[in-house]
């Protein structure tokens, strides 16, 4: 009981911080739960600033049928039970008409029964295995490919350029076990041997030691399924042992300061992204996405660029509701919509486990820069 007074006093702390515009009855409030502080909040805070950018110029310009969008965002610190609070409250007091960019796996399975139960949509979900997405089925809207879509599109390209022998470095969590289990099975529709695997605390502290562990079994690639910072101690930690496995990563690698800060170790790794490239000179889309970002001096990369992205997703729905956002107009308007966006498509009427099948390989420089 101590714990659970404890969980709610948190929730009630985080939603009295005001955030974004000040309320007004005709607001549309939207709500997240997240990680906004740890380990895990560098890229959910640039996903974040890139979905203001989109929320606020739409409200500069009238909002959706003269109604603003007011973005309620609180940190769970990656704790589901302080996400369930958060989110009851969110839905109950606050009226959210949707849940937009809350992420962790366990906090979105600890949040699906309320979904549900209120009859709330939710949108834009980061690092959600497929497992959870499957019991989130018909209620939640991912906008990102899956796990299982990103792992087919690497393996087929390591199979491609003729590497046999994986080493992959997960998170010792549920997600990254469901991670590797993925990966494990495209490796094998591939014909891909998987050589060895280690497992990474969520603080990182097990990182140099999981590296040195999969060194040892000498695999031609380590594919990387942990986030930026953790990559960024492996490779870190190979290049001092003078081992040069190819380095793969999956999308959650998405720290890109942290890879960055490796500096020329980090040349060669290729890492699987699931929306296009932000410096695309040929979509005058993603071009007005870097305006607005240089304008407001939000860092231009894949983790702003994909809360753009999905915030225009969100923005679209709620337009074609047609002056009547309400709860279950918006679910029924998420459940069919369709668009091309940015040069990617949306299509929830598939009714797979994400909206969008985009996936490709970006490659680092020594500069921190992507190839496209």
């Amino acid at each position: 009981m101590q714990r659970r007074r404890f969980v709610l006093a948190s929730a009630a702390a985080v939603l009295a911080r005001p955030a974004g515009a000040a309320q007004t009855g005709s607001d549309l409030v939207l709500g997240q739960s997240a990680p906004l502080t740890g380990p895990l909040s560098p890229p959910v805070l640039a996903f974040n600033a890139g979905a203001q950018l989109a929320f606020d110029t739409l409200n500069a310009h009238g909002g959706v049928g003269g109604r603003h969008l007011r973005w309620i965002t609180a940190d769970d610190r990656g704790d589901p039970e302080l996400a369930h609070a958060i989110c009851d409250k969110l839905i109950t007091e606050q009226n959210a008409t949707t849940l937009f960019g809350c992420a962790g796996n366990m906090s979105m399975a600890a949040i699906e029964p309320l979904l549900r139960q209120h009859g709330v949509p939710a949108l834009g979900g980061l690092w959600v295995a497929d497992s959870v997405r499957q019991q989130c089925k018909g209620i939640a809207y991912f906008v990102r490919a899956s796990l299982a879509q990103e792992a087919a599109a690497l393996a087929l390209h390591l199979a491609t350029v003729g590497l046999q022998r994986m080493g992959v470095v997960h998170l010792a969590t549920p997600f990254g076990q469901e991670g590797l289990n993925v990966l494990a099975d495209a490796f094998a529709a591939q014909g891909l041997v998987l050589a060895g695997t280690a497992a990474v605390t969520p603080d990182g502290a097990t990182a140099q030691e999981a590296a040195r562990k999969l060194l040892a079994l000498a695999p031609q690639a380590i594919v990387l399924f942990v986030n930026g910072s953790q990559a960024a101690t492996v490779m870190a930690t190979a290049a001092g042992l003078r081992r040069h496995p190819a380095f793969y990563g999956l999308s959650i690698v998405s720290d890109e300061d942290a890879i960055r800060r490796i500096g020329a170790q980090a040349r060669g790794l290729a890492i699987s992204q699931v929306v296009p490239y932000p410096w695309s000179e040929s979509d005058r889309q993603i071009a007005d996405y870097r305006d607005l970002a240089s304008t407001a001096q939000v860092p231009i990369g894949y983790a702003s660029f994909e809360g753009w992205l999905n915030a225009q997703v969100l923005i679209e729905a709620l337009r074609r509701c047609n002056g009547d956002p309400s709860r279950a107009r918006l679910h029924a308007t998420l459940k069919v919509l369709q668009w091309y966006i940015a040069g990617m498509t949306v299509n929830f009427s598939r009714q797979e486990l994400s909206g969008s099948r985009f996936v490709e390989l970006v490659q680092l420089t020594a500069s921190g820069r992507y190839l496209h």
